[in-house]
């Protein structure tokens, strides 16, 4: 049984509050797909406890810019990425830049596919719901012609929770919330940890045991964040997005 999480953004109580919740479930291993600083507060506390805790951690868009600079974000993301790899740099060492600039961006296992992007990009590609027919039948294409030496590829980067299957969009609820999707080409979008932007607030993972995948949402102090956004300088939009889900 795996524990898949996403987009911690330098959010700790949101992390600490996913793994808090998903050690009932007696994860066998913990996966993270990247992007665990970046935007939030608390880059060092999260990285040090993602290194800890997670069996497999991957490199996001974020990781790759605190090393390699924040091309094409804008002006609030970069100015938090600046800020993220000054405090990486002052609490850890410049070795943290190299190890930052290690991580894989994926992960195979068996027929499964563990990205940060997509299959096209694993490190910058976003996996979005359609607004259109043509948007949609590139998904579509995607999935039937790009997946081949898989049958699941498991995401975040979009910051919402979902599946994108070649006949629709599949999102979960409070009633239903577990899948199977064994042998299925599809995505798995696992949603934020620490910023999710679907609506709801809610820290969003993922459990999968080769069969099913079940999504969990976990509420956490958002204040405490939030205080700590203000107090180290941080762009405030960067706190009041968190209470709307956005």
């Amino acid at each position: 049984m795996d524990l898949v999480l996403s987009d911690v953004h330098a959010n700790l109580a949101a992390f600490e509050a996913v793994l808090k919740d998903g050690e009932k479930l007696k994860p066998d291993r913990i996966l993270c797909l990247g992007d665990t600083v970046g935007y939030g507060p608390e880059p060092v506390e999260c990285l040090e406890l993602a290194r800890k805790e997670c069996d497999i951690l991957l490199m996001g868009n974020h990781e790759y810019a605190v090393v390699h600079g924040a091309e094409g974000f804008n002006p609030i993301a970069e100015e938090a990425i600046e800020w993220t790899k000054d405090q990486l740099v002052a609490q850890l060492g410049k070795d943290i830049l190299k190890y930052l600039d290690s991580l894989k961006s994926s992960h195979t296992q068996g027929n499964v596919l563990f990205v940060h992007g997509s299959i096209k990009d694993p490190l910058m590609d976003y996996v979005r719901e359609a607004d259109s027919y043509a948007s949609f039948r590139r998904l579509v294409d995607t999935i039937r012609q790009d997946f081949h030496e898989f049958a699941t590829c498991f995401t975040g980067h979009n910051h919402r929770a979902f599946l994108g299957t070649d006949e629709g969009f599949i999102y979960p609820h409070e009633v239903i919330h577990k899948f199977f999707i064994k042998n299925s080409k599809l995505y798995v979008c696992v949603g934020s940890v620490g910023q999710p932007r679907d609506g709801d607030p809610r820290a969003s993972y993922v459990m999968f045991d080769g069969d099913w995948v079940d999504y969990h949402r976990v509420p956490y102090d958002i204040e405490r964040t939030a205080k700590k956004v203000a107090e180290r300088g941080l762009h405030p939009f960067l706190a009041e997005r968190l209470f709307s889900g956005q």
